[in-house]
C-alpha cells in the first residue's frame, strides 16, 4: 500500500519523509520481542519547504484510489488501508489553536493535517530504497525515513498528549507507540541516538519538540513504573522484563545526553 502511495506521489517524494511504525521497523527488526511486527497504514511527513502546487495532492491521491476518510489528511484505499499525510504547526498556514487541516494551497484544504512532533524528523532523516514484498513487483522509490531520534521525539509527543486525553478519551491512548519507542531504544546504540538529537539543535522548532520529549521520557519512562514504561510493558502481553529494561535505558539516554 506504501508502493500504490508513493507511485501516486512520485511527484512529490522530495517532500516526503516516512515517520510512524513503519520507519521505527527500518530501523529495528523485530528488536528480540515476541510481540508480531504488524502494520499496514503509512505515516508520512510532507516538508512544504519548496513543495509545489502540482501535481495537486489530493487529486494524484484520488486518481490511484485513494478516497479521504473522516480526518483531515487521512487517505484509504478501496482494502481500507491508509495512508495520513501529516505537516508540522510551523509550516501548517494556520496559526489557530483548533485548526486541524494544514493549508497548503494550492492543495486541497484536507490534504494533510497539523501534527506536532514531526519537527525534528524534517532534518533528522535519510534516504532509503523503499521496494515490494512481491517477487512480481518491481516498483523502487528513493524515499526519505526519520531518524531513530526524530521517532522517537515524535512517539513521546504523541503519547504525551494522548496521556493527557486519557481521562476523556481512553480509547486514543495507544499502547503500542509506547512499544515503538521500546523497540528503538533496544535497537539503537545510546551514542548514535545521542548524535541524532544533537542534530536536532540545528533547528530552532526541532530543538524545542526534542526538549519537550526528553522531558517526557524522564517523567513518564525513567523509572519501571512510569506510565509510558507500563505501557510497553502491557503491549508486550504483560512481559514483566520490559518495564525495568526501558526504564534502564531511558536512564542510559538520559545521562548520555
Amino acid at each position: 500500500m506504501l508502493l500504490d502511495a508513493l507511485t501516486a506521489l512520485e511527484g512529490h517524494l522530495d517532500n516526503l519523509i516516512l515517520v510512524g511504525a513503519q520507519a521505527v521497523y527500518h530501523h529495528t527488526g523485530d528488536a528480540d520481542l515476541n510481540v508480531p511486527l504488524l502494520t499496514t497504514d503509512a505515516d508520512l511527513a510532507v516538508n512544504t519547504r519548496d513543495l509545489s502546487g502540482t501535481p495537486e495532492i489530493g487529486s494524484l491521491l484520488r486518481a490511484a484510489g485513494f478516497t479521504p476518510g473522516p480526518n483531515p489528511g487521512h487517505w484509504v484505499n478501496v482494502g481500507d488501508v491508509a495512508v495520513d499525510l501529516m505537516v508540522v504547526p510551523h509550516q501548517a498556514g494556520t496559526a489557530r489553536a483548533s485548526a486541524r487541516a494544514a493549508r497548503i494551497a494550492p492543495h486541497e484544504k484536507l490534504t494533510a493535517r497539523i501534527a506536532r512532533g514531526l519537527e525534528p524528523a524534517l532534518i533528522d532523516n535519510a534516504p532509503v530504497t523503499i521496494t515490494a514484498f512481491e517477487a512480481d513487483d518491481d516498483r523502487t522509490f528513493e524515499l526519505r525515513v526519520a531518524g531513530p531520534a526524530a521517532l522517537l521525539t515524535a512517539k513521546a509527543i504523541k503519547i504525551s498528549e494522548r496521556l493527557g486525553q486519557a481521562d476523556d478519551q481512553p480509547d486514543r491512548l495507544k499502547e503500542k507507540d509506547a512499544l515503538d519507542a521500546f523497540r528503538i531504544l533496544q535497537a539503537i546504540d545510546t551514542p548514535d541516538l545521542v548524535a541524532g538529537f544533537s542534530s536536532h539543535s540545528t533547528d530552532e522548532h526541532a530543538r524545542e519538540a526534542t526538549a519537550e520529549a526528553i522531558e517526557v521520557y524522564r517523567t513518564h519512562a525513567s523509572t519501571a513504573n512510569g506510565r509510558i514504561a507500563q505501557l510497553a510493558a502491557s503491549a508486550a502481553h504483560e512481559d514483566p522484563t520490559v518495564a525495568p529494561a526501558f526504564a534502564a535505558l531511558v536512564a542510559d539516554l538520559l545521562a548520555a545526553l
